[in-house]
């Protein structure tokens, strides 16, 4: 039976205090949402004054990314080559396509995954950076 690689709550917690801490300093009010290898929540933050939609699409974004293996801005460009695909994936409860979303990587597998929402979608994919790239350390985890 092999290993299942999965983010630790210790590396969850990281991942989402990185991705505030970018958020602050960009200066937007996120949702911030942290899922283990199988797309179970494992932290969550709203920022004060983010919508109430931002928490259920960041762990929606997150959920996508830990499922695909992709980036939330990847899986869309990859299915805006098949339209039929884009269809069913779009009519899937819980996924999102939207730029936010990005997997973290241990030893090459998907261990987990960020999801952002409620700023411009190109700092909602710096803050995601920036959480996934504390989540274990730079040099152990892979950037999408």
């Amino acid at each position: 039976m092999s290993k299942v690689i999965t983010l630790s709550a210790a590396e969850s917690r990281r991942a989402l205090d990185a991705a505030l801490a970018k958020a602050e300093e960009l200066g937007f009010t996120v949702a911030i949402a942290v899922v283990d290898h199988a797309g179970h929540l494992t932290s969550v933050a709203r920022m004060d004054g983010s919508t109430f939609m931002a928490t259920t699409m960041a762990a929606n974004k997150a959920i996508t990314s830990a499922g695909s293996g992709m980036s939330t801005h990847e899986m869309a460009g990859f299915l805006a080559a098949d339209p039929v695909m884009l269809t069913a994936m779009a009519a899937q409860p819980g996924i999102c396509i939207l730029p936010g979303g990005a997997p973290i990587r241990i030893a090459g597998a998907v261990a987990g995954a960020i999801g952002v929402a409620g700023a411009p979608t190109s700092a909602e994919q710096q803050i995601a950076l920036a959480g996934v790239a504390a989540a274990v350390g730079s040099s152990e985890t892979e950037v999408d």
